[in-house]
């Protein structure tokens, strides 16, 4: 077998750490929802590493260092990234994807529209965030949530940001700690509804 064939599964192996940061992914402050990335967004969010391994793999084979089944293989490895669920998981001190690091609401200096979402800005040109969004008529809300969080983050206020709500009526997989089905704040976020709200400890519900 010739041993350029190994660039293959390392990459691959890249691609799927790159979502995964060991010791790296703990929560700081008070969780208040947890966000599902829809699977559209998902599909989006791992296209460039996707299409990096098919075209590794199409030079692999091209040059007969490879037979053209091994194609296959970084497709079954795109279409179960895209499969795998994965949240945001917002707090009042920052947020996180999926289980990357933990990132502070002020080491982003402003939220700007972006090709499959958004972009959150570094302070100082330091290194920003990409926020995949569904698409659907949640985003804006999203974006202006972010855009309220950074900014009460400078302030020092943790207990000013309210948690938009979706116009109409939506019951079934949203719920609040207690147990009991509710009409989620933060349903339109996903393409298919799916949000965890919490409530901060030490908040006073009526507030937000």
């Amino acid at each position: 077998m010739n041993a350029l064939v190994l660039i293959l599964p390392v990459l691959i192996v890249l691609t799927w750490a790159r979502w995964v940061r060991p010791g790296q992914s703990r929560l700081e402050g008070s969780r208040v929802a947890t966000v599902p990335i829809p699977i559209l967004a998902r599909a989006r969010m791992h296209l460039a590493a996707g299409a990096l391994t098919v075209a590794v793999a199409v030079t692999l084979a091209s040059v007969d260092a490879a037979p053209w089944w091994i194609l296959a293989v970084p497709a079954v490895s795109y279409i179960l990234q895209v499969l795998v669920p994965i949240d945001y998981t917002l707090t009042d001190i920052g947020l996180r994807l999926g289980w990357t690091g933990f990132h502070r609401w002020t080491e982003f200096a402003a939220v700007r529209r972006a090709p499959g979402g958004a972009r959150l800005i570094g302070v100082q040109r330091g290194r920003g965030m990409h926020v995949w969004l569904s698409g659907s008529r949640g985003d804006d809300e999203f974006i202006h949530f972010l855009k309220q969080m950074i900014r009460d983050a400078y302030k020092g206020d943790r207990t000013s940001v309210p948690l938009p709500v979706p116009p109409g009526p939506r019951r079934g997989r949203w719920f609040v700690d207690d147990g009991d089905q509710a009409v989620s704040r933060m349903s339109a976020f996903a393409g298919d509804g799916s949000v965890t709200e919490r409530t901060p400890a030490g908040i006073d519900p009526a507030r937000r």
